[in-house]
């Protein structure tokens, strides 16, 4: 082979591997994979079997497209094992803080299906949960699970740092 044929050889090879890399780097924004976190979790009891629990939780979308709720799932898991809970309107939520002043103030909007986090960004948002178990075994949990499904199949699992 001559020397001519090796060097375009080798050109065309770095040539070729360049505009791969390129392609790589140009879809790296195209892919929706929603992460976030719960910061933190409020309880209240409602009645002796009935407990309430208000988490805000912190979204990050890191695609170039919008990251749009479809549904949002909670569950807290204690000693008992996993309790699903019920998520709460954001009407009802609202009555919720007005009438329980002990949960404080709420700090962020409600999280509810079409809500939508931009590209390339991160939200704060609430979600509010009702359970059918007592305060006392749902402040005994070793996790809190918040689970938002983008509705292009995605899922965000944030899950509460206890400590």
């Amino acid at each position: 082979m001559s020397k001519n044929f090796m060097l375009m050889f080798g050109v065309g090879l770095v040539l070729v591997g360049a505009a791969i890399w390129a392609l790589f780097i140009k879809q790296a924004g195209a892919h929706i994979d929603p992460k976030g976190s719960v910061v933190k979790v409020r309880t209240l009891k409602l009645d002796d079997e009935h407990s309430v629990a208000v988490a805000d939780i912190r979204i990050s979308n890191d695609a170039d497209y919008d990251v749009v709720a479809r549904n949002i799932e909670v569950s807290a898991i204690g000693p008992k094992g996993p309790t699903q809970g019920n998520v709460v309107a954001e009407m009802d939520v609202k009555n919720l803080f007005k009438n329980y002043p002990i949960l404080g103030e709420q700090f962020n909007p409600i999280l509810k299906a079409r809500d939508k986090v931009p590209p390339r960004s991160t939200i704060d948002r609430e979600v509010c949960a009702t359970f059918d178990i007592p305060v006392e075994q749902l402040d005994k949990r070793t996790d809190f699970i918040v689970r938002m499904e983008d509705i292009t199949g995605p899922v965000a699992e944030m899950h509460e740092k206890r400590k």
